[in-house]
């Protein structure tokens, strides 16, 4: 069974909204963990779903048996940039803030992007990256409104534009 792009945008979407709902509550706790890392974690844990489920295919010979097991590799490559990851971030005595988690989400979901890519979906990669581009956005965007303070993770940022 192969899913819709309607149902792709519609669970990426969702993914989204969960990941910035989570992330909204950890700003406001003033944990490091913000808005784009927790929206970058749902977005890219749901394409890795929408690929285990639905990416093996071409897998299955025709008896329904599946010839070999290409999630072993898939595996492998998530448990490898975990570690990757967990060497980017550290914590910033000089500012009392830890840094590199977005960092560590994105090479995490350019990871899950290239499994993507490399099964062939196509369609799924060009819509997780148009999530993944709103989510690193939406901490400035959350501020502007007013609905968090500032989002940990670019507090810099937002604190410099609003001097110029």
């Amino acid at each position: 069974m192969l899913l819709s792009h309607k149902e792709i945008v519609i669970r990426l979407l969702v993914a989204l909204i969960v990941g910035t709902v989570l992330g909204i509550e950890r700003t406001k706790a003033g944990k490091p963990a913000g808005v784009r890392t927790h929206a970058l974690v749902c977005i890219t844990s749901t394409m890795i779903s929408i690929v285990s489920a639905y990416g093996f295919g071409e897998f299955v010979n025709d008896k329904g048996i599946i010839s070999m097991d290409p999630a072993r590799l898939i595996v492998g490559i998530i448990t490898g940039i975990g570690f990757l990851g967990a060497g980017i971030i550290w914590k910033d005595t000089s500012h009392g803030d830890v840094r590199g988690l977005t960092t560590a989400a994105n090479i995490w979901a350019s990871a899950a992007l290239g499994i993507a890519i490399g099964l062939g979906h196509y369609f799924l990669v060009f819509c997780t990256v148009l999530a993944i581009f709103i989510a690193l956005r939406l901490g400035v965007v959350l501020v502007n409104i007013g609905l968090i303070k500032y989002d940990t993770e670019d507090r810099r940022r937002v604190f410099n534009s609003s001097r110029d």
